[in-house]
C-alpha cells in the first residue's frame, strides 16, 4: 500500500507540474466562443537566458467566421498587438504572418484565416534571465455575414528559470513553419527553393508574373503595396520554355490608376512558399529570361561542367570506383589496339549514358514537383540495396566466381572481344555506368556551379550540362581509347594480375560495407552526437556540434557569435575527408575549440544522410544542390561566407577571422 500510495503521489506531482507549466505559458481565453476567442501562448515555460521569447496569439474561430491577414484584401482589418502597457517596461514585438487563405465573398477577395491559427511573434526588450510580465492589447475584426470587432487584454507572466519547451511549443513551431521566408536579392527563399520570379509586368491592365524554369505549379499569389487596388486569384497562362506564367486580374478603385512600381509578392506552391521584393514593370512584353544566356555564357558553362566532371576523377568521391577502373586496365594487357579502343569507348559510353539517364530522372522529378539534388539517390534505401548487390556481382566477377550475364541484344558486342571469364563490351559499359553512379555522392570544384545552373535552368541546359560533365568524367577512358599504347606501360600478364584482381575485389567489398552502414543509418537512424574529438596525435580538443536549425542562425549572429555550418552525410566521402584532414585536426581544431570555449563560436551540423526538407531548402537558398557545403556567418558576414568544396586550413581560419570581426 505504501508503494501504491507513493506511485499515486508521484503521478499527481507530475500532473501538477505539467498543469503549472501550462498555466505559466498561456493567458486566459478572451472573446466569444461562438465568434472568436484569443489567448497568448508561449513556446517556453520560463525565460532562461533568451534574448527573444517565442510567443504566439492563438485564435479559435467559430465555423463560418474568419479573421484577416496583414493585408486583408478588398475589405477587413488585420489583428494588431500592443505591449506598451506591460508591467515589464520596454517590451517590443512584431507579428509574423503564416500564409493566408483567399476568401471570395460577394465577388470581393479577402485574405485571412479560419477555424484555428496561431500568429507567432518574438518578444524582446526585456532583461535576459529575469521574469517577464506581459500585457498585450489585442484588436482584430471577425467577419461572417456581419463583422464584429474583437478587443482583448491578454496577460502572461513568464518566470525566470530554464527555458524548457512548453506544451504549446510544437503548435507554435508548426505555424511558424507556415511563415514564408524572404528571398534575398539574387537568391532564393529557404522556404521556396524552387521558386524564383523572373519578371512581373502589367499587361492589358492585368499583372503577368513569370517564374524561372523548375518552379512547381503555383496555388496562389498575394500582391501587396498598392492602396485601392485589388489583385484577384492567379490564372495559369500555360508553361513556356523559360518557366511558368500567371495572369493576375487587377481591379482599381475609382480614380486610381495602377501603374506598377515596388511591391511585395508572396507565393504559395504546394509545400513551398516565398516572399519577394519586386518592381512591377510597365505595360509591355515579358523581359527575356535570365535562364537563356548568350553563346559565350553557354560555352563557359559547358566548359565549367566539363572541368567539374574531369576533376571528379580525382575526388575522394570516386575512390570506390578506382577498382573498376583498374580492373578494366588489367583486362586490357596483351590485347590488340582495336580491342583496347573498343572496350574503353564502351566504358566511356556507359558513363555518358548514365549522365543522360540521371538528367532525365531529374527532369521528371522536377516536373512532378519533387525534391531534386546532386547525390540524393544515396538517401534511398532501395537504391543502396541495388548498389550493394551490383558491387557484389562485380567483386565476384573479378575473382572469376561468376560471369556477368550478357543480354542477347548485347551479345553481338560482347562476343568479338570477350576475354576468358570476362563480359566484353557490355561489361565495360556497365562498369562505366556504375562508376558514374558512385561518383555522385558529393560535389567537387566546378561541379557545384555546373549543377546549380543545370537544376535551376531549362531542360535543354540541364541535359547539355550533364552531358558535358559526363564527357569530363569519361575523359580518361576516351584518352586511353585515343592512345591505346599507354596500356603497354604495364608488366606482361602473369600471376601478379590474379593477386591484383583479388585486392581490387576486396576494395569493392569495402565499398559494399560502407554502403551497408549508410543503409543501416537510414533504416535505424541514431541521434546526432553532440560532441566530437578534434586534434592531431595526442593533442585533442572537444568541440560541441549542435543539430542544425536554419532559424537559429540569425539569432546566433545577433548575439555576436560566429556560426560555422557544416552540411554533411554518411554517404559523402569528400565531407568525411574535409573533417578528417582539416576540421578535426591541427590549427583549425584548436582555433574552433578556443572560440567555442570563449562563447564566440557555434558549430551547426546538418546531417543530410536521410532526406530533410529544411536542409534541402537551405542548400537551395544558397544556389547549391549537392554537398559538401560549408558556410560561415558572423557579425561581419551576416549573409555568410561560402567555403569551397575541398577545404584547407587557411581557408577555414581566414573565414572564421573575417566573419567574427566586429563591423
Amino acid at each position: 500500500m505504501q508503494r501504491l500510495y507513493g506511485a499515486i503521489m508521484a503521478v499527481c506531482l507530475l500532473i501538477g507540474l505539467h498543469i503549472s507549466a501550462a498555466a505559466a505559458s498561456q493567458s486566459a481565453w478572451q472573446g466569444e466562443s461562438d465568434i472568436v476567442r484569443v489567448r497568448m501562448v508561449s513556446a517556453v515555460a520560463a525565460t532562461g537566458n533568451l534574448d527573444q521569447l517565442p510567443l504566439g496569439l492563438e485564435f479559435e474561430i467559430a465555423a463560418g467566421w474568419k479573421i484577416y491577414w496583414r493585408t486583408p484584401g478588398e475589405a477587413g482589418l488585420p489583428p494588431s498587438l500592443d505591449l506598451g502597457n506591460s508591467p515589464t517596461m520596454g517590451l517590443d514585438a512584431a507579428i509574423r504572418w503564416p500564409m493566408p487563405k483567399r476568401f471570395d465573398v460577394f465577388g470581393f477577395d479577402n485574405f485571412g484565416y479560419e477555424q484555428h491559427v496561431i500568429l507567432p511573434f518574438d518578444v524582446d526588450g526585456h532583461v535576459a534571465g529575469a521574469a517577464v510580465q506581459i500585457a498585450g492589447q489585442i484588436e482584430a475584426l471577425a467577419c461572417s455575414d456581419i463583422c464584429v470587432p474583437v478587443e482583448a487584454k491578454l496577460e502572461l507572466a513568464l518566470p525566470d528559470g530554464p527555458a524548457t519547451a512548453s506544451p504549446h511549443a510544437r503548435q507554435i513551431a508548426q505555424f511558424a513553419a507556415q511563415v514564408p521566408r524572404w528571398a534575398l536579392a539574387g537568391e532564393r527563399s529557404a522556404s521556396g527553393p524552387n521558386l524564383a520570379i523572373e519578371d512581373v509586368r502589367i499587361d492589358r491592365g492585368d499583372l503577368l508574373v513569370r517564374f524561372a524554369a523548375g518552379a512547381p505549379p503555383v496555388d496562389d499569389i498575394f500582391v501587396e503595396g498598392f492602396d485601392g487596388t485589388a489583385f484577384k486569384a492567379p490564372i495559369a497562362e500555360g508553361r513556356v520554355t523559360e518557366g511558368r506564367v500567371y495572369r493576375i486580374p487587377v481591379t482599381a478603385a475609382k480614380g486610381i490608376q495602377f501603374n506598377g512600381g515596388p511591391a511585395v509578392v508572396s507565393v504559395v506552391a504546394g509545400d513551398e512558399m516565398a516572399e519577394f521584393n519586386v518592381i512591377i514593370g510597365p505595360s509591355g512584353p515579358l523581359a527575356a529570361a535570365t535562364t537563356k544566356p548568350d553563346g559565350g555564357m553557354v560555352m563557359l558553362t559547358l566548359g565549367i561542367a566539363f572541368l567539374g566532371g574531369l576533376i571528379l576523377n580525382l575526388m575522394p568521391c570516386v575512390l570506390p570506383v578506382l577498382a573498376l577502373k583498374l580492373s578494366t586496365v588489367l583486362g586490357m594487357t596483351g590485347r590488340s589496339r582495336t580491342e583496347v579502343r573498343l572496350r574503353f569507348l564502351a566504358g566511356a559510353a556507359g558513363i555518358i549514358t548514365s549522365f543522360l539517364i540521371l538528367a532525365l530522372a531529374l527532369v521528371l522529378v522536377r516536373q512532378a514537383g519533387g525534391q531534386i539534388g546532386w547525390g540524393i539517390q544515396f538517401q534511398n534505401p532501395v537504391f543502396l540495396g541495388i548498389m550493394i548487390g551490383l558491387l557484389g556481382i562485380f567483386a565476384l566477377s573479378l575473382v572469376d566466381f561468376i560471369t556477368i550475364p550478357v543480354p542477347r541484344f548485347a551479345a553481338v558486342l560482347a562476343r568479338p572481344s570477350r576475354p576468358t571469364g570476362g563480359t566484353g563490351l557490355f561489361g565495360d559499359f556497365l562498369a562505366g555506368m556504375l562508376a558514374t553512379i558512385l561518383a555522385t555522392p558529393c560535389s567537387a570544384p566546378f561541379v557545384g556551379t555546373a549543377v546549380t545552373v543545370a537544376l535551376t535552368g531549362s531542360t535543354a541546359s540541364l541535359f547539355g550540362i550533364f552531358l558535358a560533365m559526363g564527357f569530363g568524367l569519361a575523359a580518361p577512358w576516351i584518352g586511353v581509347a585515343i592512345f591505346p599504347a599507354s596500356i603497354g606501360v604495364l608488366p606482361r600478364p602473369g600471376r601478379w594480375m590474379i593477386w591484383m584482381k583479388r585486392v581490387l575485389a576486396l576494395f569493392l567489398v569495402a565499398t559494399m560495407v560502407w554502403l551497408g552502414t549508410i543503409l543501416l543509418s537510414l533504416l535505424g537512424p541514431e541521434p546526432l552526437s553532440g560532441s566530437a574529438l578534434n586534434g592531431q596525435g595526442g593533442d585533442t580538443q572537444r568541440v560541441t556540434w549542435q543539430v542544425f536549425n536554419p532559424d537559429d542562425i540569425n539569432q546566433l549572429v545577433a548575439d555576436r557569435k560566429t556560426v560555422f555550418v557544416d552540411v554533411t552525410a554518411d554517404w559523402c566521402i569528400t565531407c568525411k575527408a574535409n573533417k578528417a584532414f582539416v576540421l578535426d585536426r591541427g590549427a583549425v581544431a584548436a582555433r574552433m575549440q578556443s572560440l567555442q570555449d570563449a562563447g564566440e563560436l557555434a558549430l551547426l551540423q546538418a546531417d543530410w544522410t536521410a532526406p530533410d526538407a529544411d536542409i534541402a531548402a537551405f542548400l537551395a537558398s544558397h544556389g547549391r544542390f549537392g554537398i559538401p557545403f560549408n558556410i560561415v556567418y558572423g557579425p561581419s558576414a551576416v549573409n555568410g561566407i561560402v567555403l569551397p568544396e575541398l577545404l584547407t586550413g587557411n581557408v577555414v581560419l581566414e573565414a572564421l577571422e573575417r566573419a567574427g570581426k566586429t563591423p
